[in-house]
Order: C-alpha cells, then sequence, then structure tokens
C-alpha cells in the first residue's frame, strides 16, 4: 500500500521532470482511494457476515413462531427475539448502504478530506451503535436462546435443569463476546484508526 511518504517522493521526481500538475493530484486521488478502500472493505465484511446470520436468526425464529405458535411461551421468546433484532438490522442497512454509495466528488484536498470523514463518520456511528445495543442484544438473545432450546429439547426444561441451562448460558455469553472482541478489533478499530491517521494527514 502507497503511503504519504511514497507520495512525496512521486511528486519529487516529477517536479524535477517538469510533468503536468494533473499527474500530482491523480497520484495523491489514487492513494486516497486505495486507502480509504481497504479499510472500507475491513467493514464490509462484518457488513455481510452479520447480514447472513441475522437472517439466518430471522428464519430460525420465523420457524418456530410457525412450529410452535400454540406454545404461548416459546410463542412470546421468538416473537421477543425477532424484534430485538430488527433496529439492528436497520441500522446495519442504512449505515452500510451509505458507506457503500459515498464517492470523491472532485480532486482536491477539501473533497478528499471530505471523503475521508464521511467514511470515518459513518464507521464511528455504527461502532458506537454496535457497542451499545449488543450490551442489551447478546445477553437477552442469548437468554431467549437457551430457554428456547431447553424447553424444546431437554426434558423437563429450564426449571428442571437451572444448572445446566446456566452453563449453557455461560458458555454462550463468552463465546460470544470473545468473537465480538474481535470483530471489533479487526472491523472497526484498526479502520477507524487507519482513517484517523489519513485524515490527519491532510491536517
Amino acid at each position: 500500500m502507497k503511503t504519504f511518504d511514497d507520495f512525496k517522493q512521486q511528486m519529487h521526481q516529477i517536479e524535477n521532470k517538469n510533468l503536468p500538475k494533473a499527474i500530482e493530484v491523480d497520484g495523491l486521488v489514487h492513494i486516497v482511494k486505495n486507502r480509504v478502500k481497504n479499510n472500507k472493505n475491513k467493514a464490509m465484511q462484518y457488513f455481510w457476515a452479520s447480514f447472513v446470520l441475522q437472517l439466518i436468526v430471522y428464519a430460525l425464529l420465523s420457524n418456530t413462531i410457525i412450529k410452535y405458535w400454540y406454545d404461548s411461551q416459546i410463542l412470546s421468546l421468538s416473537i421477543l427475539g425477532l424484534v430485538l433484532y430488527i433496529p439492528f438490522t436497520v441500522v446495519i442497512m442504512v449505515k452500510f448502504k451509505k458507506m457503500a454509495v459515498l464517492r470523491l466528488k472532485e480532486n482536491n484536498d477539501t473533497s478528499m478530506e471530505s471523503y475521508i470523514s464521511n467514511h470515518l463518520t459513518l464507521l464511528k456511528s455504527f461502532f458506537r451503535f454496535k457497542r451499545n445495543y449488543e450490551l442489551i442484544l447478546i445477553p437477552l438473545s442469548s437468554i431467549i436462546g437457551v430457554i428456547i432450546t431447553f424447553q424444546l429439547f431437554v426434558p423437563g426444561g429450564v426449571s428442571e435443569h437451572l444448572h445446566g441451562a446456566g452453563i449453557t448460558l455461560a458458555i454462550t455469553l463468552a463465546s460470544c463476546y470473545a468473537a465480538i472482541k474481535k470483530e471489533n478489533t479487526k472491523n472497526f478499530k484498526i479502520p477507524i484508526d487507519n482513517l484517523t491517521q489519513l485524515k490527519s494527514e491532510f491536517d
């Protein structure tokens, strides 16, 4: 990946050869676009993985509602699970759609800085929402998942297997938060740091 130091060396060579100013701008635009694209792609990897996972959750809960509509407890828990995920799905669709369609409008410093800032703002905004919402989403959805699983597949349900349900819930939460910590670093913290550094190079 080219850096601004590489660009400065390139500019020095261009000046010595008395090449047109447009070549300098094109070189800078190419560097900025590549660096923004590389970091945006890391965030988009999360989007597609998360979107597929949410579709699976919706399918499983919808199937449970249809199959066990006569069981009021299972029905209520399944509907609650669906309701919990809907705001998350809406926000992720809106934020990442905006990010996907962002384009560099003009080849000048102001436009390039705005291009970087817009990506950075959207990424920070969604990451902030994600961290806050997951504090509610993960514990509640894990509890719902454990209760439904025990009620449907373990004779006696949660009431007769509190210890087992508690262990299952603890393992589920620990696994989720370990995975979330890893994805936050890879798909959000590193790209945000990289884009922040890139933006600072215009100051």
